[in-house]
């Protein structure tokens, strides 16, 4: 068995989707065989840090590694204390993956038995994707990159990325043009020549494998690399399970939107929606509960609409049963950028396992999943006439909150069955392959 070396910008104790799969992967991994130790900077992704917080892990110099909660050693390296903007964001994924780069370079210190057998490096943050890269040409060794969304396709959707914050600032204004056109190809190129040069590749959606099939070849110059779906599946940390008969409201609809408040869900079309409802005569209360960058500007405009909406802080995933009583339908909800047609929201698992009805603003696999599995009704991205349409529908035809019992099936089939065997099909390939 293997001695794995995960590369992260995200890890425990942060709480958020990447950090939550990679501590499902890192326990599955183990109960394969492998060991897993993690190169990732401290908690501080989700949470405010204090500058003496972030002084203080400057000029740590602890080299002791952590626990994880599935075993997994952590060490820990340094990050840059920035805000919520894109530039900020990239400035310190690009120092982390610097800082990254130097403690990996020493992973022979790491381990027991010198250096790792194979290292994965997990996709967002961007940088990481060359950090492993070089760091596997330093240390000699194969590498996987786990590509949790379709990029670097995403790139290509970068001038609308501020659509839903407001305004835009001023240094947004001066770098919109020939500056970060410039670094966006040389990131391109980068992210393409990582994924065409690795092992083996993770995505979380099989229309976007079967995307990176086709793509690959022209960065490639030898064989195919192998590709697994593993979806993002990972066990939910609450029991609840709803049932029909909690699904009842005398009054309209409640519709209920639990995650990020970011860009790529661009969820001002859900509340011109609620209003499109209300002017045919369904009223809609809708509670948002989570963070992101658009949550200031979602909150103006509920005020400016005069909607029945509460924008609430982010909660601990173990506490949103109460949130799922409380809704008759759930959301999941994208913006219409062509690369989100192959990403599938990890919250849609996470409802059909909880049984709560999916009203989806989607397109593609996420569309098709919702629509295949019986757990929701779809309408297109963009459109809050139609999805305005559907909530009165909806409200007026209760019986129609069904979700099939067969869908929750198929998500723990995923999660026990298929995820593992194509996890531990890819990493033997990779590790067996000259």
């Amino acid at each position: 068995m293997a001695n794995i070396l995960v590369l992260s910008h995200y890890w425990y104790p942060e709480n958020g989707v990447p950090q939550r799969r990679w501590t499902w992967l890192s326990r599955v991994l183990q109960q394969q065989g492998h060991s897993v130790s993690v190169i990732a900077p401290p908690e501080h992704y989700a949470r405010r840090v204090t500058w003496g917080e972030w002084r203080k892990q400057l000029w740590s110099t602890t080299a002791e590694p952590e626990l994880g909660p599935s075993g997994e050693r952590i060490f820990r390296t340094r990050y840059f204390l920035t805000g919520p903007s894109i530039t900020g964001k990239a400035l310190n994924q690009a120092i982390v993956a610097g800082f990254s780069l130097i403690t990996g370079w020493k992973a022979g210190r790491l381990f027991e038995n010198g250096k790792p057998d194979l290292l994965i490096g997990t996709v967002p943050a961007l940088p990481t994707a060359v950090l492993t890269m070089l760091l596997a040409r330093h240390l000699k060794l194969k590498y996987i990159i786990d590509l949790r969304d379709a990029w670097p396709d995403l790139l290509k959707q970068s001038d609308d990325w501020n659509e839903g914050t407001g305004s835009r600032s001023l240094r947004e204004r001066v770098l919109s043009s020939g500056p970060k056109q410039l670094a966006f190809i040389g990131v391109e190129r980068m992210i393409n020549l990582s994924l065409s040069q690795s092992s083996g590749i993770i995505v979380t959606a099989q229309s976007l494998r079967e995307q990176l099939r086709k793509s690959l070849h022209l960065w490639r110059k030898r064989g195919a690399v192998p590709i697994a779906t593993v979806r993002n599946v990972f066990p939910v940390e609450s029991p609840f399970k709803k049932t029909f008969e909690e699904s009842t409201s005398d009054d309209g609809l409640r519709v209920l939107y639990a995650g990020t408040l970011g860009r790529a869900q661009k969820l001002s079309n859900a509340l011109l929606a609620a209003q499109v409802a209300q002017e045919k005569g369904v009223h809609i209360q809708m509670k948002f509960v989570g963070a992101g960058a658009t949550k200031e500007a979602l909150k103006k405009q509920v005020k400016r609409l005069g909607l029945d909406v509460e924008i609430l802080d982010r909660v601990p995933a173990q506490q949103l049963e109460e949130f799922y009583q409380w809704a008759d339908v759930a959301l999941v909800h994208l913006t219409d950028w062509e690369p989100l047609h192959r990403t599938v929201p990890s919250k849609t698992y996470e409802l059909i396992s909880a049984g709560v009805f999916i009203s989806g603003a989607v397109a593609g696999e996420a569309a098709e999943l919702i629509n295949g599995l019986e757990a929701g009704d779809v309408v297109a991205p963009s459109d809050p006439q139609a999805l305005g349409e559907s909530w009165v529908t909806l409200a007026r035809n209760r019986e129609n909150l069904r979700v099939n019992p067969q869908a929750k099936r198929w998500v723990d089939d995923e999660r026990d069955i298929h995820a593992p065997e194509s996890l531990a099909q890819l990493i033997a390939e990779v590790l067996e392959t000259d």
